[in-house]
């Protein structure tokens, strides 16, 4: 009796070649879905970092355009009462630009121009935050002088969101001759376990 003792080869090859191309396929996965998770989260950075540059140029905009008025204490009836670069407020009152307008934020008394109902951007004006709380927003803050102080905000916008913390400081002598101002912006996307990216700028002489 003859038999064939190659009988079920062809069965044991056809299982061994699939064993291959299925590792193949599943190592080409492997390498592709890493490549798109690095991918993504490039594109998750991109977007974290541009949040926190906005949280840069937020503070650099009302810093420079968010200026209040305080006023010199002299009763005015016309412009000609004031001194240069004052004017005379509707109130009879002698008004100048305070230095900066970092330390007037959280405080809406002095920027009703930026607090008016309805303006959206209330992660730093128009809220109850006092000058002196128990969160330390606005301490030290001193809009006639603005040479020691901090505020910090988040803000919270299309699945994204910056903290922000920006601050003026004594230089090394201890004066504020030469103040330091230093913003720290740190940008996150998406909001669940997203992508963070920092954005540090140290400005000095303040002029």
């Amino acid at each position: 009796m003859i038999t064939d003792k190659q009988k079920g080869v062809s069965l044991i090859m056809t299982f061994f070649i699939m064993v291959i191309i299925l590792s193949v396929v599943l190592a080409i996965s492997i390498i592709l879905y890493s490549e798109i998770k690095v991918i993504r989260n490039m594109g998750n950075s991109v977007v974290s970092l541009y949040a926190a540059d906005s949280g840069i140029e937020k503070v650099l905009y009302y810093d420079r355009q968010a200026i209040p008025l305080i006023s010199t204490g002299v009763n005015c009836t016309t412009q000609e009462d004031c001194g240069p670069d004052q004017i005379c407020d509707s109130d009879s009152f002698c008004k100048t630009s305070a230095k900066r307008g970092l330390c007037a934020m959280f405080d809406s008394a002095n920027n009703p121009k930026y607090c008016a109902e309805g303006n959206s951007d209330n992660g730093i004006y128009c809220n109850s935050q006092s000058k002196v709380d128990a969160s330390g927003y606005g301490k030290g803050c001193d809009i006639n002088t603005c040479e020691n102080c901090q505020i910090s905000f988040i803000t919270t916008f299309d699945n994204r969101k910056y903290t922000t913390t920006a601050k003026v400081y004594p230089d090394d002598s201890g004066t504020f001759i030469d103040s330091y101002f230093a913003i720290t912006s740190k940008g996150v996307f998406p909001l669940s376990g997203g992508a963070q990216r920092q954005i540090y700028i140290l400005i000095n002489p303040l002029e």
